[in-house]
């Protein structure tokens, strides 16, 4: 399944708005996934990144 995942994270002191559209079987593994690319691509860490909206498709 592809879901769309959008909301807000933390780079600095910036507040940046994003949209990832990734592969998981879950919704729960689709957000651990944005999680993961945001904090391996970034450094990111989770409690920067705000998820606000989940869409299957």
């Amino acid at each position: 399944m592809e879901f769309t995942i959008s909301g807000t994270l933390m780079l600095g002191k910036e507040r940046r708005t994003f949209a990832k559209t990734v592969d998981a079987q879950t919704e729960k593994a689709a957000t651990e996934r944005v999680y993961a690319l945001f904090g391996s691509e970034n450094g990111v860490k989770r409690n920067n990144i705000k998820i606000e909206k989940i869409e299957k498709g």
